[in-house]
């Protein structure tokens, strides 16, 4: 009796101290959802695009096509392909083109994005018509062609962005290389030659696009741009003659492309919501 009285005793006194080793499972409260953090165009990107060109190249005469011909040619072989203050035009049809791309963004007053850029494109943009002026001569008409083979640009951007979607602006500098022909031309009396030139242009283009960081590093955009190279004194030639054919040379490009950049040292990448 004495024994089980020690054994009850002992429990009570033990009783408060094993209920303070034991852990307790207080009501926890459930963490934050986590912050959505804005994606950041700030950094640098490479990338490359395809896309679809249109052309529209005018001709037009200076009132100096044949400079220094011999005097035996009559005068009207002096306006080659047409009488002068006129003007031939050449519309191409839509003509493929690809290259790539790289520039530099950076994002200010939470949505406004400033860049410069560069882009290069082999293309092939080309187009043809007929002389209106003197179809028929010497038995053949006289069908003009022109070439873009090369297009490039350096420019400025500014865009809103609305997170991950980019809106923007953009102008700057542009180049190209184009051939033109002349087929059947009356070069000399009673003699048919076929005239060629290529030269390298310069000009302005002026764009909108819309470019969509759809991962983290990538993103996908789409743009157009119109490409102004202005009047430019082009001289033709063709085999075996002793002087070049001087005609004034407008010419004016559009262009439609989707691309794909991978864009580095960005500020942060998509964050996904909760």
């Amino acid at each position: 009796m004495r024994k089980l009285l020690l054994v009850s005793s002992a429990l009570v006194f033990a009783g408060p101290a094993f209920a303070a080793d034991m852990p307790v499972h207080m009501p926890t409260k459930a963490p934050p959802p986590v912050a959505a953090v804005p994606y950041s165009w700030t950094g640098c990107y490479v990338g490359g695009h395809v896309g679809a060109g249109w052309d529209r190249t005018t001709f037009s005469d200076p009132g100096n096509l044949t400079p220094g011909l011999p005097p035996f040619v009559p005068p009207s072989v002096t306006q080659t392909i047409a009488p002068l203050g006129s003007s031939i035009g050449v519309n191409s049809p839509a003509g493929v083109l690809g290259g790539v791309q790289a520039g530099c963004d950076y994002q200010f007053a939470n949505h406004w994005v400033v860049g410069i850029g560069g882009d290069f494109a082999w293309s092939d943009v080309h187009g043809a018509t007929i002389d209106p002026f003197f179809t028929g001569k010497n038995g053949a008409p006289i069908p003009l062609s022109t070439r873009t083979d090369r297009i490039a640009s350096v420019t400025g951007r500014l865009g809103y962005a609305w997170d991950n979607f980019l809106l923007y602006g953009k102008g700057g500098g542009a180049w190209a290389h184009d051939d033109y022909s002349i087929q059947n031309s009356n070069c000399l009396v009673f003699v048919t030659c076929s005239l060629a030139a290529s030269t390298d242009r310069t000009g302005w283009t002026a764009g909108v696009g819309l470019e969509w960081a759809f991962a983290k590093n990538w993103s996908a955009m789409v743009e157009y741009d119109h490409f102004g190279f202005g009047n430019k004194a082009v001289a033709f030639t063709g085999p075996n003659l002793g002087q070049n054919f001087i005609f004034n040379v407008r010419q004016d490009v559009d262009v439609v492309k989707v691309g794909v950049n991978y864009r580095f040292g960005l500020g942060g990448p998509v964050v996904a919501r909760y």
